[in-house]
């Protein structure tokens, strides 16, 4: 099926957030967060990729990367696929741990890696498993306070407090614990919804770095989702908005449910067009995760990325 492409460049920064397949846990105990984060710190020194943040929840994970020259796609498929052949060894199971595709959202490293260093770090607070970050085991957060040199690269951050060592953990310290006095920072939410993490300049500064790719940053509206559905199926946008129940005209639905998620766009946000349920939608959208489904929605991606690129 034909996705959106990623957005890689050198020197692109991420926060990539991984679950588990159904949300099922991904580490089952800790032999097996030693087990990722060994992965992560293999290729990490064999692709060369800067890590400034990571932690490892039961079924997700966040990392918090740059890539100077290999693209993440690489790297987090290195990552991935030998800790899923790990995984699957050690418990005798077969197929897929992860969540069909990571998450990889395109940041604006000068505005925003201090957020999303404390959001990451912040995460096991958030989810009532320790009442302070310092608590938790599994999270570069320790090698903040430390200082110390090891898989994260803590030092690129905490220089950005003070050049004095001491001073500069006191103060990360302190944009922590104000982090989580103010509640969550809904800008990073709006960055997860959109994909991307910057402001018009970011993204115009971004499309001359990709622009020999034929990537565009653009994102189909709905009223341009609805339209290569329609072309693709062969039902009306009328029909698909109205209350018929046909083979062909749900099929058009879990089409155009599918197809707004792969833009990376929230089901909710169909609701007051398709007039359905939160429930209904997600039962619509899997729908075309095979057969004729599956193929209707690669022909309207592929529709949808030539338009955006014309």
């Amino acid at each position: 099926m034909a996705r959106p492409p990623r957005i890689e460049f050198p020197g692109a920064f991420y926060h990539v957030i991984v679950r588990g397949n159904q949300r099922q846990n991904i580490f089952l105990d800790e032999q097996d967060k030693r087990e990722f984060l060994n992965r992560v710190q293999r290729y990490k020194k064999e692709l060369g990729f800067v890590l400034y943040a990571y932690v490892l929840m039961s079924n997700h994970l966040h990392l918090l990367i740059e890539t100077p020259e290999v693209p993440i796609s690489r790297i987090m498929q290195r990552i991935n696929l030998t800790y899923t052949q790990f995984f699957n060894k050690k418990y005798s199971t077969v197929g897929h741990i992860f969540q069909g595709r990571y998450k990889s959202f395109l940041c604006d490293r000068d505005e925003y890696l201090l957020s999303l260093v404390r959001y990451i770090h912040a995460n096991p607070v958030r989810a009532k498993l320790v009442e302070q970050p310092h608590e938790y085991k599994w999270s570069s957060h320790r090698d903040y306070l430390s200082g110390c040199k090891g898989l994260v690269d803590a030092h690129r951050v905490l220089q950005m407090f003070s050049k004095e060592l001491s001073q500069a953990r006191r103060q990360y310290r302190e944009f922590l614990k104000e982090g989580q006095d103010g509640g969550k920072d809904e800008t990073l939410y709006k960055g997860m919804k959109q994909q991307i993490l910057g402001d018009d300049a970011f993204v115009e500064e971004v499309e001359k770095k990709v622009i020999r790719g034929g990537i565009s940053l653009k994102r189909p509206s709905l009223q341009e989702v609805l339209k290569a559905v329609s072309e693709v199926s062969g039902i009306s946008e009328e029909d698909m908005e109205s209350r018929k129940r046909g083979k062909e005209v749900i099929l058009a639905r879990g089409v155009l449910a599918r197809s707004w998620r792969e833009f990376g766009n929230r089901l909710r946000d169909l609701q007051p067009k398709i007039k359905r349920d939160l429930s209904v939608l997600s039962r619509l959208s899997r729908i075309s995760d095979q057969g004729e489904g599956k193929r209707m929605v690669g022909e309207v991606l592929k529709k949808l990325n030539a338009r955006m690129q014309a």
